[in-house]
């Protein structure tokens, strides 16, 4: 049990890091440097290119996320679980959602636009995708904050709100 949750736990950690720190150097610096050096058309051609490597990827890091999560809940833990957990379960429900919208809606429209070389569209639904994924990197970093502060800050507020003042 010891080795399938400690290849459960590297495996979700993993997916997390490569989900979350490819929208951060998504946001902050391929985009910003895309925008400094080329035009909108090339611009939204690069973004697609990245998008259609990195997409791929996200999707195996969902599912591996929400296997490996409900592996070590269930399995390991017999869903005696924190809420700390309960917080990320929750928060990887709306991260998940909302992939799966931008994935399918502004992205399939991104490349339908490319392929129509209607750069405006395509910008729009470049922008769309941008903000959707900063909603979701809020999000990724507030799981990563509830998954490594909520074993320790859970006790303790418990601890505080049951004492008598």
């Amino acid at each position: 049990m010891a080795l399938s949750l400690g290849v459960s736990l590297a495996l979700h950690q993993l997916a997390s890091v490569v989900w979350i720190g490819g929208m951060f150097f998504a946001h902050f610096a391929l985009r910003p440097t895309l925008k400094m050096t080329l035009e909108p058309p090339a611009r939204i051609q690069v973004a697609l290119g990245v998008f259609r490597r990195f997409f791929p990827w996200v999707w195996v890091c969902v599912t591996v996320l929400w296997v490996t999560g409900g592996w070590v809940s269930i399995a390991v833990l017999d869903g005696n679980l924190g809420a700390h957990v309960y917080t990320m379960i929750g928060i990887a429900g709306i991260m998940t959602l909302v992939f799966a919208y931008l994935y399918l809606v502004p992205y399939g429209r991104m490349r339908l636009y490319v392929e129509q070389e209607t750069w405006r569209e395509a910008s729009v639904e470049f922008a769309r995708i941008r903000k959707l994924m900063a909603f979701n990197l809020g999000l990724g970093i507030l799981t990563v904050v509830a998954a490594v502060f909520g074993p320790v800050a859970m006790p303790a507020l418990l601890a505080t709100l049951g004492s008598p003042a």
